[in-house]
């Protein structure tokens, strides 16, 4: 996920990056475009240069992830947690780790403490109704697509799928 930084305005002096940082930084903007292996190369260089940064792992267990390299995710999940335990994004790669393997009641746990420490992240929520239908708990399922529509920027394209997830989840209903 990227993170955005307000534009330098005369009142703002640019934001110094250490080097991990930048590292980490452009990793993100690697994954962004699906350039995994140059995100997981720069996020190793982060790591090496500071193995201390629990972002980091967390960022690189979900490159790992969508590499398909799942134990190494999971293992960076870890890692990220035992540093810091308020790392929502390791705690949502878990939840896509569960849901993956068809484990949706983990799955929602996961989403869950995810959702607890990132109440404004839309994806937190998409991915955890899809979890809660597939555990067959539609109402829950409706509850949080619902939540996840106002959080969206205009013209996020994530919208139309969360739309279509509200049709199926409301044809579940009937």
């Amino acid at each position: 996920m990227t993170h955005t930084n307000p534009e330098p305005t005369p009142r703002t002096a640019p934001r110094r990056l250490s080097l991990p940082d930048r590292y980490y930084e452009r990793a993100l903007d690697h994954l962004a475009k699906s350039r995994l292996e140059l995100a997981l190369a720069d996020l190793d260089e982060a790591l090496r240069l500071n193995p201390r940064k629990a972002e980091y792992y967390a960022a690189r267990g979900l490159v790992l992830l969508l590499s398909e390299w799942q134990a190494d995710a999971e293992s960076d999940f870890a890692q990220a947690l035992r540093l810091d335990p308020a790392q929502w994004l390791a705690y949502y790669g878990r939840g896509m780790l569960a849901f993956q393997e068809g484990n949706f009641t983990e799955a929602v746990d996961q989403f869950s403490r995810a959702q607890r420490l990132a109440p404004q992240r839309p994806e937190v929520y998409i991915y955890r109704a899809v979890a809660f239908y597939r555990a067959g708990n539609a109402p829950e399922a409706l509850a949080d697509l619902q939540a996840a529509l106002p959080l969206f920027v205009p013209r996020d394209a994530r919208r139309e799928t969360v739309e279509r997830w509200l049709e199926v989840v409301r044809r579940a209903l009937r």
